[in-house]
């Protein structure tokens, strides 16, 4: 099984503040796997600055991410994981490929309500914590989510400071977890991938009692469920007013648009 693993954050090359980033998962990621599923890690090769506040820069950007899932499908790679948290292109990288397209928010929603009556996210900052709390209430989870924390950093600070002071930065997230755990919070779940790859390369999977759930051990799990899915016979729906879109629809756009 060959899944590729794809972030919204830019190649170090670009921007060096995602180099831990990007050899934290680069590490970690192949250890979640079956022995026998080979993960290919990827970033962006760009990424504008304010991309994570503003939803047309946000339109701009998922565009590579679409190409990458296509190119994915064409090397021969069995599902594709969309690994940043807001779960951009939910319809439309659904309907570019057949291969099972797993989302890390949708994944890791459902599976901490799996694993527990209520959950809660654990964020870098007040502005995606919100956003979180709005893609889980479009997947219609807000009755099993209490409110979340977060910890007050943007996204690049935060992985500075896991390099540089990293157990400040643990204490800090234990401390403001203690809200949503006395809120009834069951389980905790990551908001900013990178939080729950360095939690969990130091062995930290559980806070005051209250298990914090792996994303990416999460998605990577549901891909490859999906995989074997699709190979008993159980593809993805393409039916249904949201999918009655054919692969030649597809492809003749494609040439339309000029990226076949």
């Amino acid at each position: 099984m060959k899944i590729w693993f794809q972030t919204y954050s830019p190649s170090p090359r670009i921007d060096p503040r995602w180099r831990r980033y990007d050899e934290a998962c680069e590490r970690y990621l192949p250890t979640i796997a079956r022995p026998d599923t080979q993960i290919h890690f990827a970033s962006t090769q760009t990424r504008a600055p304010k991309m994570i506040l503003s939803s047309y820069i946000q339109y701009l950007h998922l565009g590579q991410v679409i190409e990458y899932a296509v190119q994915a499908e064409r090397d021969g790679f069995d599902a594709f994981i969309v690994g940043g948290m807001r779960d951009l292109g939910y319809s439309e990288l659904r309907e570019a490929v057949d291969i099972p397209v797993v989302f890390i928010s949708e994944a890791s929603y459902q599976v901490a309500c799996l694993l527990a009556p209520k959950f809660a996210v654990l964020h870098s900052d007040e502005h995606p914590l919100q956003v979180a709390t709005a893609i889980i209430k479009k997947y219609g989870l807000e009755d099993r989510n209490v409110p979340g924390a977060h910890v007050g950093y943007s996204q690049t600070d935060l992985i500075a400071a896991f390099e540089h002071q990293p157990e400040r930065i643990i204490e800090e997230i234990k401390t403001a977890a203690q809200a949503p755990i006395e809120r009834g919070a069951a389980i905790l779940v990551p908001g900013f991938a990178a939080i729950n790859v360095f939690l969990a390369e130091r062995g930290i999977r559980e806070i005051d009692g209250v298990p914090i759930l792996d994303c990416q051990a999460a998605v990577i799990k549901v891909a490859e469920m999906l995989v074997d899915f699709r190979r008993l016979g159980i593809p993805k729906a393409r039916k249904g007013a949201r999918f009655d879109v054919s692969k030649d629809d597809i492809l003749t756009a494609r040439k339309v648009y000029g990226l076949q």
